[in-house]
């Protein structure tokens, strides 16, 4: 069997897929990097053989594994959830409209989607700090905002503001929420995944000792 890292060739002890496995991921890890793809004889390996590969001779005689810089990941991944919040502020203000004109079951619908992304950018926030194997919770990104930590306080709050009103049918706190509360929560967290991103970006190349 070959094994290769970003085209580089692997030395493997013994010529199965599970020990090209741990030496790729060990040798990624040592230079600051993460296994984002690997290939057997040419195609992509699905999470189940992954889960649970095969450490026996045999099946597939050509191992290619992928990395990538976690920091470069985690940047992507932010810009993405600070465009999803940018449409959001929108989104949110056009939704309270439409509570404020009793145009309901229109409103409705967009506050599963308006849920949705909120719950999108909590995971992209807690899938960079697994990424970077970092708490991000009460991390200083030196933003007027305070913390990710705080943030995600102040939003729990407001959620359940929303789902309190539509329980009581107090329609003009449910357009409040959405047109002040969230929209002025949608711009802190844009600015606060800012200045995480470019934390990110100053962040050292941490290489396994």
């Amino acid at each position: 069997m070959e094994a290769f890292l970003d085209g580089k060739p692997l030395v493997i002890p013994r010529p199965t897929l599970a020990c090209a496995l741990t030496v790729g991921v060990d040798a990624a890890r040592a230079a600051g990097r993460i296994v984002v793809e690997v290939r057997g004889d040419g195609d992509v390996l699905g999470d189940d053989t992954l889960a649970s590969p095969s450490d026996e001779p045999g099946g597939v005689t050509r191992v290619e594994l992928m990395s990538a810089d976690p920091r470069a990941l985690v940047r992507v991944t932010l810009g993405d959830a600070i465009d999803a919040l940018r449409g959001l502020v929108g989104e949110q203000v056009r939704l309270a409209e439409l509570v404020h004109t009793d145009q309901l079951q229109l409103a409705a619908g967009g506050l599963q989607d308006v849920f949705k992304t909120w719950h999108t950018v909590k995971d992209v926030v807690a899938q960079s700090g697994a990424l970077l194997d970092l708490e991000l919770s009460d991390l200083d990104v030196g933003c007027e905002h305070g913390t990710l930590g705080q943030a995600s306080n102040r939003l729990l709050v407001y959620l359940r503001g929303v789902k309190g009103s539509l329980e009581r049918e107090d329609w003009s706190a449910l357009a409040d929420i959405l047109e002040v509360n969230l929209s002025e929560e949608a711009q802190r967290w844009e600015e606060l995944l800012t200045a995480l991103s470019a934390h990110v970006s100053r962040m050292p190349v941490q290489k396994a000792s």
